[in-house]
């Protein structure tokens, strides 16, 4: 039997990209991941297909798992010669029971290994542009939690010797958050020294508030709910210079996305470094089209073709996919001339060692008919595309005297609704992006008549007219059009229509 191993790591205090290198390996090549409430679900997409996901989430008053019930599933998993990566929040050992678990596995005589992840105590003060330390105002830090395994709760603390410290950490400690200003102060703290809640650290939905110790005593503060971190002491002056991240021009904005997900990377990663809220929704998958006998016909017959018009990178991807399949490859393009609409589908061309001879200014059909012009006269061109798109192009193309196949290469379908984007969805979104006419129609198929009113009060962002009009006939209106069609173009007018300057 293969010997099995348990990784306990920390996946960071929220924000995907805080998670360390090797940690992200494990996520891609463990077989079982038994991850925590707190961990950022995005992390767990770099998991192989195969890998066994396991929640093990613990919060205030809710156990979905035992401790014990954890061990034993670390275990059993390792005695059946599997990798196990035990995903933690933050920090595996830091006020976790990160420890308790490595001991259960010792006890049990199953391999393991510790990986460190950024804590929370780090990250999350950085964040609200606190800093734990600082020339002039603080040369001491202590770190309490505010949660004990005992009777005697926070009053088992040395008080005396935290009150003196310059600044005071906690974890763990709204809920007893009156009972630690009262110690505090009791034991010799300024009354008037600011404290700061931090909920949620490191994401798009993370909110501070500061107030002084006495404002906690008396009561004059809004109420507080986990995850939180508190922060005591003069560091916190500092957050009104120096934080930075809930000044980012997209911050805590809802922001739907549309794309066939393995398009999103860039889009999701740009919306989320400008600090907002990202909402995969995908409304379209590509599948194959219903028949490939017209592709397959023209790929054997590439070389009676004058021309090529590429409309998509998708249409590139699946033409070039079919063309090896079929025993063939690049070389049988010859001396075609090829177009692409748009610089997107030029790169896509590009990247197989083919040059694009010309990009229309406008990337839709009507500009590349009018770049064209009259040199089409007598060509024969083929235009591989999606099984349903407009016939602008065609109809244009003909009237100038062109012969044109059209071969369909990928046709798209309904994406289907995710659960777990459901309930940001019924609240409401600040930004949807609609990058193509058929992200737009399946949006409004997949979720019927809520569709309107999950986007009835938020901004509308096309990447050009065609989708525009779209969404316009589906009776909303568009708030937000770039004048060149990229989503470089769009993420540029999103930041815009919320700054006014970029």
């Amino acid at each position: 039997m293969n010997k099995g191993k348990v990784y306990i790591a920390g996946a960071g205090p929220g924000d995907p990209e805080l998670l360390t290198l090797k940690v992200m390996n494990r996520i891609k090549t463990a077989d079982v991941i038994v991850y925590d409430h707190l961990i950022n679900r995005d992390v767990l997409k770099y998991a192989k297909p195969s890998a066994e996901l396991i929640y093990a989430g613990k919060m205030p008053g809710e156990h979905l798992k035992s401790q014990d019930e954890i061990n034993g599933i670390l275990v059993e998993k390792a005695r059946a010669g599997l990798n196990v990566l035990r995903l933690k929040g933050g920090d595996p050992f830091l006020f976790g029971r990160g420890a308790e678990e490595a001991v259960a596995l010792a006890d049990e005589g199953i391999d393991f290994e510790i990986i460190p992840g950024v804590s929370s105590i780090n990250a999350v003060p950085l964040y609200a542009g606190i800093p734990l330390t600082h020339r002039g105002l603080s040369s001491s830090v202590v770190v309490i939690t505010g949660h004990k395994h005992t009777s005697e709760g926070i009053d088992e603390q040395s008080w005396d010797a935290i009150a003196k410290l310059d600044t005071i950490v906690v974890l763990m400690g709204v809920a007893q958050i009156k009972q630690i200003a009262r110690k505090l102060v009791d034991h010799g703290r300024d009354a008037n020294d600011p404290i700061c809640v931090i909920r949620w650290g490191t994401t798009p939905v993370q909110s501070a508030h500061t107030y002084t110790l006495k404002d906690i005593l008396e009561e004059r503060h809004r109420p507080f709910m986990p995850p939180a971190l508190i922060i005591i002491g003069s560091v916190v002056n500092l957050r009104n210079k120096l934080n930075w991240f809930e000044h980012l021009p997209l911050f805590g904005k809802k922001v739907l996305i549309t794309r066939v997900e393995k398009d999103n990377a860039f889009l999701k990663q740009s919306l989320e470094e400008l600090g907002a809220f990202v909402i995969e929704q995908p409304t379209i998958q590509f599948v194959d089209p219903d028949d490939r006998g017209p592709l397959d016909t023209a790929l054997k017959n590439l070389k009676t073709y004058d021309t090529v018009i590429f409309t998509s990178a998708n249409a590139v991807r699946r033409f070039i996919d079919r063309l090896w399949m079929l025993g063939k490859d690049i070389r049988d393009i010859g001396g075609t001339a090829v177009f692409a609409i748009g610089p997107k589908t030029a790169r896509a061309i590009e990247e197989l060692r083919i040059r694009v001879d010309e990009i229309p200014e406008e990337f839709k059909a009507e500009g590349l008919v009018a770049m064209l012009g009259n040199r089409v006269k007598g060509r024969k061109i083929l235009i591989p595309r999606a099984q349903e798109a407009r016939t602008v192009l065609v109809d244009e193309l003909k009237k100038m005297g062109a012969e044109v196949d059209v071969v369909p290469v990928y046709k798209t379908v309904n994406a289907g609704v995710r659960d777990d984007v459901l309930p940001y969805l019924k609240e409401g979104v600040d930004l949807a992006i609609f990058t193509s006419s058929s992200t737009v129609k399946n949006f409004f198929d997949m979720f019927g008549e809520n569709a309107l009113n999950m986007l009835k009060d938020a901004d509308i962002a096309c990447i050009g007219p065609i989708t525009a009009k779209t969404v316009n006939e589906m009776g909303l209106e568009v708030t937000i059009q770039p004048s060149s069609y990229t989503i470089e173009a769009l993420l540029k007018a999103v930041v815009l229509n919320y700054t006014k300057e970029f």
